[in-house]
């Protein structure tokens, strides 16, 4: 039996797949705005000037509120419409 000192063995072939190809992602963002932002809002309606009503106290509280509530909105529109171009 002999034995041979230096052996050489065949480099195997590349027969896999191909590499993935790279892929790009991009995102592009631009703001929409709804007619609902840039339509004009509706006239204030003025104060009522006429004789004052008596009522109790948790109705003036819901007046109160409801006003709060219109002007947050308000606002939010205004905010909403430093976005739009």
């Amino acid at each position: 039996m002999t034995l041979t000192a230096c052996g050489h063995s065949a480099k195997p072939e590349a027969t896999g797949p191909a590499p993935d190809p790279i892929v790009e992602t991009r995102t592009v963002r631009e703001p929409y705005c709804p007619s609902e932002v840039t339509a004009p809002l509706p006239a204030r309606v003025p104060a009522y000037a006429g004789p004052a009503i008596e009522a109790p106290a948790e109705y003036f509280a819901w007046i109160a509120a409801h006003f709060q509530r219109e002007q947050s909105l308000e606002a939010r529109i205004a905010d909403a419409r430093t976005v739009c171009p």
